[in-house]
């Protein structure tokens, strides 16, 4: 399996959001922090144990840079969810 990293896209797998899609922002010991731009925004991350979510098989997302660098904003990661939907 791959290992998560910050910028990263993943999917739900257990929950009541279920399937949805969301971008790493960060990541520690046992949790990941998710966001979608949209109702998980940055000033609101989704907290979910690693165990619960599942890499999308795509190279990591040019946000990386901007998620290290803090310089993300919430509409580029709806931006960018909405682009990997398609």
């Amino acid at each position: 399996m791959n290992e998560l990293k910050v910028g990263s896209y993943v999917a739900s797998t257990s929950g009541h959001d279920y399937g949805k899609c969301y971008v790493i922002f960060q990541i520690d010991s046992e949790y990941v922090y998710l966001v979608d731009g949209s109702i998980r925004t940055l000033n609101n991350m989704k907290k979910k144990k690693k165990k619960h979510v599942k890499m999308i098989d795509l190279p990591v997302s040019t946000l990386e840079n901007k998620i290290i660098k803090k310089t993300i904003r919430d509409e580029e990661i709806k931006r960018a969810i909405k682009l990997l939907r398609l």
